[in-house]
């Protein structure tokens, strides 16, 4: 049987502790009158990363663990510092220009980042992604999304 990397341990453990922090904060978010609320859908998804996340450690536990060997590859480290730095950037942008205006921006940008150069795909894709989780959360679970307010 193949050994698990240290690394499959080392992120369901960490998948655990964030989901339980995650769990824990929407907690406290307000209770809606209609639909599943503000902290509904985070709770699901904190749930269902903690359980991942336990799936993940007990299976590197089973197998055992292989000997530690660290590789950096520049290019996808680069790559990675510049995700990290767009997703912070879409979050802060994400209360002036609203969900509707930069989320599809943002997600052909990573569309782009990662290699996809299907550049009339990515678009679609990037529009009809931003306006289904926009009915979905906006129409179906009634939770209030970011509006333009650059004005």
């Amino acid at each position: 049987m193949k050994k698990a990397q240290p690394a499959d341990l080392f992120l369901g453990i960490l998948f655990m502790l964030l989901a339980a922090f995650w769990y824990y904060h929407a907690s406290q978010f307000r209770i809606a009158e209609r639909g599943i609320g503000s902290g509904g859908y985070p709770k699901f998804v904190s749930a269902s990363l903690f359980f991942l996340g336990l799936i993940l450690t007990v299976q590197s536990l089973i197998k055992g663990l292989s000997k530690l060997e660290i590789k950096i590859d520049r290019k996808a480290a680069v790559r990675q510092i510049i995700f990290f730095a767009s997703t912070f950037a879409y979050i802060e942008l994400l209360r002036y220009l609203g969900f509707i205006v930069i989320t599809p921006l943002y997600l052909f940008f990573e569309c782009w980042l990662f290699g996809y150069r299907k550049y009339i795909s990515a678009a679609v894709m990037s529009i009809g992604l931003t306006a289904g989780l926009y009915i979905v959360f906006r129409m179906i679970f009634f939770v209030m999304l970011p509006e333009f307010r650059l004005f």
